[in-house]
């Protein structure tokens, strides 16, 4: 993005700077115009004027005189058309204005008086009718005008200085904006994900209902599935009785079943994906290394008070103070099916752990004694709290107050899920089956809880005198022991290791593993080769030598910014060089290893030999070229000790992340220092 606009969006607005002060009169003039304003995005233009004019570009004052005088001058015309056309106009059907929006500038015309010519800048599809009614009116035109004049200059100020306040505080903004804000902004994105799905199931949720049932109605009411219920009279029985909403054993059944399959063959698919070290192995470790990038202290504070609502004491406490609730209402079936949820969900996270054997990542921030696959705290966020959710939701009538539950039990899993994953606690893959376990628990104590109020076992029992209060009682002590522990019992620090520094005595020992010869995407899909190996002194820096020789950080071109990883980690340094038609591609790793005493990092090249569309990258086919390329640099920077070819496997034909082929002979040469 940062290309586009230093290549090209800048370069265009040097050149026409002496017109920036037009291209702002006709686009206000043009938004204004009735009819017109309705197609021209003129306060989009307006507000890009702005920003321009924050960065220096433009000169404020400029842009802010013909804006509003563009604006001042297409709200004169619309009057003096108003004025000398009338209604008749309006009948032409380039104007495009509805008769709702007549009606509707009337009545606003009506209320206001006067004073709507200046509110009605403001409004959405008003600004350009109300002008062309006040002139039909017979408004007097230095009423009109006087009104119009600081309408004009509100509208003008509002879009072109935010454009220009936001980009004057660009640069303050990269001052204060870190990883933490970052995240920050991640999590309030969430929310508002979240809040707007719940708002869009709270309204729609009845029109969804009626469809489904006239779908319903209209299914049963089908000549095949009539034909069908005539000639297969048991099987068409059957099928009803799984569909009868008046027993526990025919809907409510049938839909337990199929959530219950369907969440357990999920679930095999992680677990077999596991054992078959498939692509998500590579996509946990990948996101493992990536998420100390983001970490902050601020951040490690918030997300470790985050995951203690999954650790074991604060389960087993709180799990008495809902059982106490559960107890002062004599929700007895409640009771049982919440303890059979979290007990048996335990009992088997733990045997599940035992039996994969799983380490916990390196990344670790706190020390764990447990296995790390399925997440026990994922695993509780569904089966006890969300649980929880679910018993609410059943003593709740209005839909609203139930979906607000079910989005906030929703936003609590993820929460709890997302904090192990940040502390490096789990991997994605252990947090995701810690959810689908939790799920099945969930949905079988659901079944216990539907059954047993099926068959009317304590259903009609009345609370305990005081229950509310009790209850109340109840939560507050939880929740202050609950910050007592947090406080006085943290988790204790994991211990550190120092990365361990293999010796080699051949190249060719990193390469013993397949998986090592290619780097990998950020979704663990094997990329582009490794094809060189630098032996050198460990006090040189070959980033900076790379600079040297006039290779350029990716950084400052996103767009050919391509993330690949090695052996799970991004690369020290990564960069680009223009030769000729060609824009070179070069990624560089620490190996962790020696030879000869020497520090080993190892390279991946590649060519970009076009763009489609000026934004799609064209690879070369034949990766040795870029190796080429790169290979005559490090000769003129190091003085060589010797080099050589070393290979590695066959010759292959592979795809890269764009599907595009390319050629690799399986061969690394290999350059060693003085």
């Amino acid at each position: 993005m940062t290309d586009i606009v230093q290549n090209t969006i800048l370069p265009f607005v040097e050149h026409f700077r002496s017109y920036a002060a037009w291209f702002a009169f006709f686009a206000a003039f043009g938004e204004t115009l009735i009819g017109f304003g309705f197609f021209i995005p003129g306060s989009t233009m307006l507000l890009f004027l702005g920003l321009l004019a924050g960065q220096g570009y433009l000169d404020i004052r400029t842009v802010l005189v013909f804006g509003i005088a563009g604006a001042y001058m297409g709200d004169i015309v619309n009057y003096h058309l108003g004025r000398k056309y009338g209604i008749a106009l309006l009948k032409k059907p380039w104007v495009h204005l509805s008769d709702n929006m007549i009606e509707a500038a009337h009545r606003f015309l009506n209320s206001h008086g006067a004073k709507s010519v200046f509110f009605a800048r403001f409004l959405p599809g008003m600004k350009e009718s109300v002008p062309f009614f006040a002139g039909s009116l017979g408004m007097r035109m230095d009423k009109f005008l006087i009104w119009d004049f600081f309408g004009a200059v509100g509208w003008s100020l509002e879009f072109i200085g935010i454009g220009y306040l936001f980009s004057a505080s660009l640069s303050l903004a990269q001052i204060w904006l870190s990883r933490t804000l970052t995240v920050v902004a991640f999590l309030m994105s969430l929310l508002i994900i979240l809040f707007l799905l719940k708002r869009f199931m709270i309204r729609n949720a009845p029109i969804a209902k009626s469809i489904a049932l006239s779908l319903w109605k209209a299914f049963l009411n089908n000549r095949y599935i009539k034909e069908f219920h005539v000639s297969h009279p048991k099987l068409a029985s059957f099928l009803k009785n799984r569909f009868d909403k008046t027993t526990f054993y025919g809907l409510p059944m049938t839909v337990f079943i199929l959530v219950f399959l369907y969440v357990l063959a999920l679930f095999g698919g992680v677990v077999e994906d596991l054992l078959n070290k498939d692509s998500i192995i590579y996509v946990d470790r990948i996101l493992a290394n990536l998420i100390l990038q983001w970490r902050t202290p601020e951040l490690t504070i918030f997300f470790t008070w985050i995951t203690y609502l999954g650790r074991g004491e604060t389960i087993l406490l709180f799990s008495l103070a809902a059982a106490l609730i559960l107890f002062f209402y004599r929700k007895y079936n409640e009771l049982l099916a919440i303890c059979f949820s979290l007990v048996g969900s335990i009992l088997f996270v733990y045997v599940s752990k035992l039996l994969f054997h799983r380490p916990r990542p390196q990344t670790a921030l706190y020390f764990e004694q447990s296995y790390s696959f399925p997440s026990a705290h994922a695993l509780v966020s569904i089966s006890f709290y969300g649980f929880l959710a679910y018993i609410a939701i059943r003593q709740i009538k209005s839909t609203k107050a139930k979906v607000n539950i079910l989005f906030a039990a929703i936003l609590l899993a993820l929460m709890i899920g997302l904090s192990r994953i940040y502390l490096g606690e789990h991997y994605l893959s252990d947090v995701y089956g810690g959810y689908l376990l939790g799920t099945l628990w969930a949905l079988a104590a659901a079944v216990i809880l539907e059954w047993m109020t099926f068959k009317k076992r304590y259903v009609s029992l009345k609370p305990m005198p005081y229950a509310k209060i009790l209850s109340l009682v109840t939560v507050f002590v939880s929740a202050a022991i609950f910050v007592v522990l947090g406080v006085f019992h943290p988790y204790k620090p994991a211990l550190r290791h120092d990365v361990s520094i293999k010796k080699i005595e051949k190249i060719t020992d990193l390469f013993s593993d397949k998986n090592s010869r290619f780097t990998r995407n950020i979704i663990g899909v094997e990329s582009i080769p490794i094809t060189l190996a630098i032996v050198t002194d460990k006090k040189r820096d070959l980033c900076k030598a790379a600079k040297r020789e006039g290779w350029i950080s990716t950084h400052r071109r996103r767009s050919i910014d391509f993330p690949l990883f090695w052996n799970y980690k991004l690369p020290l340094c990564s960069f680009y060089k223009k030769s000729k038609n060609r824009i070179y591609l070069l990624k560089i790793w620490d190996s962790q290893a020696t030879l000869n005493g020497k520090r080993v990092y190892v390279a991946s090249t590649d060519a970009i030999k076009s763009f489609r569309w000026g934004i799609y990258p064209v690879f070369t086919n034949d990766i040795g070229e870029a190796r080429a390329f790169a290979i005559e640099m490090f000769k003129k920077r190091f003085s060589l000790h010797k080099s050589y070819m070393v290979v590695t496997g066959a010759p292959v034909i592979k795809e890269r992340i764009f599907k595009q082929p390319y050629f690799s002979d399986a061969k690394i040469y290999v350059i060693e220092t003085d």
